[in-house]
C-alpha cells in the first residue's frame, strides 16, 4: 500500500494500491490557508477536506485460483 499515488507506486511489482489525495489541491488550500493567517492573524483554523480516492492495484488483489 502506497499513499499519494507516486511513480513508485506504479513502477513496483506488484504496483502497489494507492490513496491518491490530490496533492495540487492539497497545496494550493494549504498555501491559501497559511496567507489568510498571515493576513489576518486572529482567524480560527478551518477543516477542508480535499477530494481523495483509493486507488487498487496489484498488491491488494485477491490470490489467484488453483485448481
Amino acid at each position: 500500500m502506497s499513499f499519494n499515488n507516486s511513480l513508485f507506486s506504479r513502477i513496483t511489482s506488484p504496483q502497489l494500491t494507492t490513496v491518491d489525495v490530490n496533492p495540487y489541491q492539497l497545496g494550493m488550500e494549504a498555501a491559501s490557508q497559511t496567507i489568510n493567517h498571515i493576513e489576518n492573524p486572529n482567524l480560527l483554523a478551518t477543516k477542508i477536506i480535499v477530494p481523495h480516492k483509493l486507488i487498487p492495484r496489484e498488491s491488494c488483489c485477491p490470490p489467484e485460483e488453483r485448481h
